[in-house]
């Protein structure tokens, strides 16, 4: 671990401060008190005005022998996500995390003073509803994969477990309120979450290529065919929430997997 000099962060404000700068945060591994070689330096400029392009929101730049990565924030949106569970999961521990580097109004503190004092409990709701809407959403992968498997498809199957193995990780850890406080250890909370002796961990570490495919069978369908099984998996666990509507679809998708022999 090592930690970035005070001079390389005071010349990195003076260089990014403007008139429509609110204020400078650094995020990131080196504000957790992580950062190593190989790390790169997150900055939010927190400002009054978002671009009007996308890409001038966030942008990379070499400094002084660091990699930096510098993203433009609205208070508003951030404040926001502390309302939205999809994005929450994110937001708290990361402005918990965030090291203040200028400040000019206070509003940065604040922000940081209400992801302290979040509690999850008032998105619970919102949480359910996202994850039967997103597990009903996800039918439409489980045909992308069944038809790369049927035609033997590699390519097709692969590009559509890709998808469906990642969303149904996150869908998993919105549903349960599982804070993220770095995506290094999303895998790692997505399988504590489950349960480590659980079937839906074991499916996907199969999915995600943690573990070893059963021999004798082209690596593609092992992996898309543990991606089934996750979906499947994942519909178990999730009965109790599914609203009825988003429930009709799951239930035809679970029969889909189940026809074609999954």
């Amino acid at each position: 671990m090592s930690t970035l000099p005070d001079s390389f962060l005071q010349s990195l404000v003076a260089q990014l401060d403007n008139e429509n700068t609110i204020g400078i945060t650094l995020a990131g591994s080196f504000a957790r008190g992580e950062g190593g070689e190989y790390s790169d330096v997150d900055i939010h400029q927190y400002v009054r005005k978002m671009p009007e392009k996308i890409a001038d929101g966030f942008y990379l730049r070499t400094m002084d022998g660091y990699l930096v990565s510098i993203a433009l924030v609205s208070l508003e949106e951030k404040s926001a996500s502390l309302r939205d569970p999809t994005r929450a999961i994110w937001a708290v521990p990361g402005l918990c995390q965030e090291r203040i580097l200028l400040d000019k109004d206070g509003s940065i503190a604040a922000l940081k003073e209400a992801a302290a004092k979040f509690t999850w409990e008032p998105l619970q709701a919102e949480a359910d509803a996202f994850a039967s809407w997103n597990l009903a959403s996800m039918a439409e992968e489980v045909h992308k994969v069944l038809a790369g498997l049927a035609q033997q498809d590699g390519s097709r199957a692969i590009y559509a477990t890709w998808g469906l193995v990642d969303d149904l990780a996150k869908t998993i850890l919105v549903q349960q309120g599982v804070l993220i406080p770095t995506e290094n250890i999303l895998i790692i909370l997505a399988q504590e979450t489950a349960g480590r002796a659980s079937e839906w961990t074991r499916q996907f570490r199969l999915a995600c290529g943690l573990d070893p495919l059963p021999p004798g069978q082209p690596p593609f369908l092992g992996h898309a065919a543990a991606g089934l099984r996750l979906y499947y998996e994942t519909a178990r666990l999730m009965q109790a929430i599914l609203q009825p509507e988003d429930a009709a679809v799951v239930s035809y998708a679970m029969k889909l997997i189940e026809k074609a022999g999954y």
